[in-house]
């Protein structure tokens, strides 16, 4: 347990810096979120290539906008990994998807 006065949790002192590791336990999941609610939860077994991702986000994301309610209104957020930016994704995305933004990778956005 950690105990700070109020409203201190920002100071320079406190926040603790995250490096992403790799292997070990963890477990990778896309998933999806609006003001209004959440979208699907797609959890990845294995290492995740261009092509899991892809499909990925045919099963997921207009599915997910629909749920919400957002269709097809809807900003697709994404860092630039590798995966992310491959061409076959960035050409999907170009016609099934409104709005893409890319944001750099491990930025605190994309987390």
């Amino acid at each position: 347990m950690v105990w700070r006065k109020p409203n201190s949790e920002m100071e320079m002192k406190n926040p603790i810096p995250c490096v992403k590791k790799y292997g070990g336990g963890s477990q990778i999941v896309w998933g999806c979120m609006s003001a209004v609610g959440v979208g699907n939860l797609h959890f990845i077994d294995g290492l995740m290539d261009k092509y899991m991702y892809l499909d990925i986000l045919k099963q997921n994301l207009k599915q997910s906008a629909e749920k919400m309610g957002v269709l097809p209104h809807y900003k697709h957020y994404q860092d630039n990994d590798t995966k992310n930016n491959a061409h076959i994704c960035r050409h999907w995305a170009l016609y099934h998807c409104p709005q893409v933004i890319r944001t750099p990778a491990q930025s605190p956005e994309s987390h």
